[in-house]
């Protein structure tokens, strides 16, 4: 004859199938939401769309240079490139004073140009599609001068100072896109008139998604 423990734990194996059967029914939707989530690649994506794409900040880099000389800068590293890899797609953006080359056309070997953008950097939200300059015999892409480009020269402080809601869209050697925003050409990036040394650039910038997001 079974004992009573044994009868008791007839019982509970019998009830457990019911006890499932009662949760199915109680909360399907749950249990199918989940499954959606599972199988939906939006949902299995989420911590990839909602991350934002990283804002990488550059100062004093130095454009003290000799004459018909500059200081390379890859936007893909985030760090100065040897002079000796003038002739390669391994640089972006090229500084000596104000002047600015891209890596493309004239002055390099690779599918570089720039953009001038009237939005603020933080407005820009995708890179143009068209419309890019290369360096060439007419200019530079990215030109000096006052006004011209990302400054202006304020003849009552005779300082240069960043055009304000004015952003570069830059084509890499690559072809790839970043928005730059250019901060200060004086070293530590006074934020009162300047008096500290000239030709060091505090700058910020984000790379482009392969869809030209940023």
């Amino acid at each position: 004859m079974p004992s009573d423990s044994f009868r008791i734990y007839i019982n509970i194996t019998m009830l457990i199938p019911f006890i499932f059967s009662i949760t199915l029914i109680i909360n399907p939707i749950s249990i199918e939401q989940s499954s959606e989530k599972l199988n939906n690649p939006e949902f299995a994506n989420t911590d990839k769309l909602s991350a934002k794409a990283e804002i990488h900040v550059i100062k004093d880099f130095s454009a003290v240079t000799q004459p018909n000389t500059y200081h390379y800068f890859s936007l893909t590293t985030g760090s100065e490139v040897a002079s000796t890899e003038a002739k390669s797609n391994n640089w972006d953006l090229a500084f000596s004073g104000t002047t600015i080359l891209t890596n493309g056309g004239t002055s390099g070997t690779g599918q570089g140009g720039a953009l001038i953008v009237e939005k603020s950097f933080d407005n820009i939200t995708e890179a143009p599609k068209e419309g890019y300059k290369t360096d060439g015999g007419s200019g530079n892409a990215i030109a000096s001068g006052s006004g011209n480009s990302w400054y202006k020269y304020d003849m009552s402080v005779h300082a240069i100072l960043p055009i304000v809601g004015r952003t570069i869209i830059v084509k890499t050697a690559e072809g790839k896109f970043a928005k730059v925003e250019f901060i200060s050409y004086y070293k530590g990036a006074p934020e009162e008139v300047p008096t500290e040394e000239s030709k060091y650039y505090t700058f910020r910038y984000v790379l482009a998604d392969e869809n030209g997001k940023f």
